[in-house]
């Protein structure tokens, strides 16, 4: 077996996750709910016998979509309706798109009149997180997500199938946990590429056969002594948008060291406490993720905390990817860069988007990045 072959099925699920689906629906005869990221609880569409795979626009061309949606909307939201308009999301029965921006509330709307015959619920999360009531409408929110999940599959998500649903994504999230610190040790075999397409495609292919493909990889390899020479990044961002962009940070000799990203680190540093209120344990869990740009958090809260998770990743510099009309992170990043800035933490800013963006451009702005960052490691 080849050094690659390993790695092979997690970058063919990532590219088409479809293909397993409709061999899962064949197998087991449940359905596949598509949910849109961030925050919708992977954990309630398995216990009510469903399929989840998150969706995502990345690298979509947007043709028929903008008959739809305003031109001014975010390649995650723009690329997902495309995939839906040009017959890519036939394998799902239903999906989940959560409120954490206007564009995704609009999406939902847009969604139900675009595709009537399709089961659609929109989880309502709470903006404010802060608030007093936000864990007991956050609780709510869940229940009613649960049932309504339960209507249309048929299937009843009892206490017990979300505790065991608790324990596989708690052991997935544990060995995918355990791949970051891989990478940080041996980026020349765990590459940021293969890394992001290890934990992406966990968001897409059914999770005890993830578990079972990642016991094959490499976990025992010693590192390269290339990879003492890399140059420790933090990121922030939603998703690589454009898809290259973990392909250019591993040529240009970067090692993530700690990342935000929904299809990253932040999809799997929490797992669920077990043996509560399974509603509450999902709460809890939500409360504890890294803050996503679409909550209200007091802006100290929000740039203390960052500059205190860059801190402990030991990271050279900062790299903020701001998708491309995504007013949300808009909001966050220019108190983020201030933060940055006064601690002296070098800090390169892109704004990205798939849709006519220029990787050769983003490129070169990396590589002089990457060459200031190399002067400062020892």
């Amino acid at each position: 077996m080849s050094a690659h072959a390993p790695w092979h099925i997690f970058e063919q699920t990532l590219h088409d996750p479809w293909t397993l689906a409709a061999e899962w629906k064949q197998q087991t005869g449940g359905p596949v709910i598509g949910h849109l990221l961030p925050d919708v609880p992977e954990e309630l569409i398995h216990a009510a016998g469903a399929l989840p795979i998150a969706l995502t626009g990345a690298g979509v061309r947007a043709a028929r979509a903008h008959a739809l949606i305003p031109g001014y909307t975010c390649s995650h939201a723009m690329g997902v309706l495309e995939r839906a308009l040009t017959g890519q999301l036939e394998i799902l029965d239903g999906m989940v798109i959560p409120y954490v921006c206007d564009t995704t509330r609009n999406l939902h709307h847009i969604w139900r009149r675009a595709f009537p015959k399709m089961w659609c619920e929109f989880l309502r999360l709470p903006k404010r997180l802060e608030h007093p009531g936000a864990r007991d409408y956050l609780k709510e929110e869940f229940s009613r997500m649960r049932e309504a999940l339960c209507r249309h599959t048929h299937r009843a998500a009892t206490d017990e199938a979300l505790e065991e649903s608790f324990c596989l994504y708690n052991k997935s999230r544990a060995k995918l946990r355990e791949a970051y610190e891989r990478h940080r040790k041996d980026p020349s075999t765990w590459s940021i590429r293969r890394l992001h397409a290890l934990v992406a495609s966990a968001q897409c292919a059914p999770r005890d056969l993830h578990l079972q493909w990642m016991e094959r990889l490499p976990w025992n390899t010693e590192a390269d002594e290339a990879s003492h020479c890399r140059v420790p990044l933090y990121v922030r961002g939603k998703i690589w948008d454009p898809p290259e962009l973990p392909e250019l940070l591993d040529g240009l000799g970067f090692v993530v060291v700690g990342d935000e990203m929904v299809t990253g680190y932040r999809s799997v540093g929490e797992d669920v406490h077990l043996g509560g209120d399974p509603l509450e344990a999902l709460v809890e869990r939500h409360m504890r993720l890294i803050p996503y740009a679409g909550y209200h958090l007091s802006p100290r809260e929000v740039v203390d905390g960052f500059l205190r998770r860059v801190e402990q990743s030991g990271a050279a510099g900062v790299l903020i990817l701001d998708p491309k009309f995504c007013e949300a992170a808009g909001f966050d990043s220019p108190d983020l860069r201030q933060g940055l800035r006064r601690r002296g933490v070098p800090l390169l800013a892109l704004e990205t988007s798939d849709r006519g963006g220029a990787v050769g451009a983003l490129r070169v702005r990396l590589e002089a990045f990457a060459e200031m960052l190399s002067q400062t490691v020892p």
